[in-house]
């Protein structure tokens, strides 16, 4: 008999792997149009970067190898969390300061 836990991290990495697809599209929208974006590239990059790392985190907890991915992909995962968060407080502190507010 299967654990519940390994049909709970299956359907968590499916979920990951679909969410992923959003800034992807994103991305390649982007790409399209004349628009300097790169900022946005970064972010949604660093974006990508956290969700897949989420859902292999939930592949390799389905096959039972916690070291790999408590010991090394958790910690990756809040390393580029936290760096998406600071690139996108520091691309609206950028951007608010071009706005003129009169």
């Amino acid at each position: 008999m299967i654990p519940p836990q390994y049909y709970y991290n299956l359907i968590q990495s499916i979920a990951y792997f679909i969410a992923a697809i959003v800034p992807v599209y994103f991305i390649v929208k982007s790409r399209k149009t004349k628009d300097n974006r790169k900022s946005f590239e970064n972010i949604s990059i660093l974006l990508i970067g956290f969700i897949l790392i989420q859902g292999v985190y939930h592949i390799l907890g389905m096959f039972g190898l916690k070291l790999l991915s408590k010991g090394f992909l958790e910690p990756l995962s809040i390393i580029i969390l936290l760096l998406f968060g600071l690139t996108y407080f520091l691309y609206t502190k950028k951007e608010r300061k071009s706005y003129n507010f009169n």
